[in-house]
């Protein structure tokens, strides 16, 4: 038995590992020792399942922030498709496409710091005249508890708003609205009955301690789920000439949020397979209990039948 292994024996009896015992998981030489300790707790907790989401893209491009990493904002020139907020038939197509499939969950996402409110109504209008057995996910910003509330009442289930990277770290990534504002976001949703989708994007500068910084709040806050994003860099962002991470790194990564949250969804979202590279099929196995399927906001992503195909070859079925 590995000391992976063993630090997993010790999660699985629910010790707490201490920051350098973490912090050992990012830097360790051996990722495949790794990935063993955090098999070890995923098939505790998740079996062999794995949870799929997929997004549409209600509002693109426009975006008032400067997030470094994002292609919509307006104080940046990136190529993008852009359009106001879509019509009702987008929304209806997009649930209809995947009544049928094994998605478990749809997440509706906006561009801009927060969804305007007449577009919230419109949205949750549209969610109430359609009838289908998927849970609905919301990701549309730094939204008033009166907003929140019409989303819940609309039937949407979980609310996602990530905290991008630490709190140490955050003014390097964005000057125009606070850390602050995105954790009470979360507190706000939580209050509401919400699961909570909370997590960030790795590969952006940040160090070791960052990423267990992250971790750190993200418990505070109880979440339900961790998205786990890897840094795709796009032309004319800041980030643009930014490296992909290693493989190897993006595979630790995902084994620390699985060691530090061991029963918590674990979802491996944009970049993954960009960064992930001759890895990517090793995602659950590092930890992952689930994966966002199909496009991503301004960028293609991995189609659902290959992804599915994927999940089968690898010994795992979706739940």
């Amino acid at each position: 038995m590995n000391r992976f292994e063993k630090l997993s024996e010790k999660v699985l009896n629910g010790e707490k590992l201490a920051d350098s015992e973490l912090l050992s998981i990012l830097n360790a030489e051996d990722y495949e020792a790794v990935i063993k300790g955090a098999s070890k707790i995923r098939k505790q907790f998740f079996k062999d399942t794995v949870h799929l989401c997929s997004i549409l893209n209600t509002k693109s491009g426009a975006c008032s922030e400067d997030c470094k990493f994002c292609a919509q904002s307006i104080h940046y020139n990136s190529d993008i498709v852009k359009y106001p907020f879509v019509e009702d038939e987008i929304i209806y197509k997009f649930i209809y496409n995947n009544r049928d499939n094994e998605i478990h969950r749809l997440s509706f996402v906006s561009s801009g710091k927060k969804l305007l409110k007449q577009e919230v109504k419109k949205l949750t209008k549209t969610i109430e005249d359609t009838d289908t057995n998927k849970n609905f996910c919301a990701s549309l910003g730094i939204l008033s508890e009166d907003e929140l509330k019409m989303l819940k009442e609309s039937g949407i289930f979980r609310y996602h708003h990530n905290l991008e990277t630490s709190r140490s770290f955050y003014n390097n990534i964005c000057t125009t609205h606070t850390y602050e504002e995105r954790i009470n976001t979360v507190k706000k949703a939580k209050e509401m009955g919400f699961s909570v989708c909370c997590g960030g994007i790795f590969g952006m500068g940040e160090s070791d301690n960052d990423i267990l910084e992250l971790a750190e709040v993200l418990k505070e806050l109880d979440v339900d789920a961790i998205p786990i994003n890897f840094l795709n860099p796009i032309k004319g962002t800041p980030m643009q000439d930014y490296k992909l991470l290693t493989p190897e790194k993006c595979l630790k990564i995902i084994a620390f949020f699985r060691f530090y949250f061991p029963d918590k969804e674990v979802i491996i979202c944009g970049g993954r397979v960009e960064n992930l590279s001759y890895h990517h099929e090793k995602v659950f196995d590092a930890g992952a209990s689930g994966i966002m399927t199909g496009d991503y906001l301004t960028m293609k992503g991995r189609r659902y039948d290959e992804d599915l195909e994927m999940i089968k070859k690898n010994g795992y079925k979706v739940f």
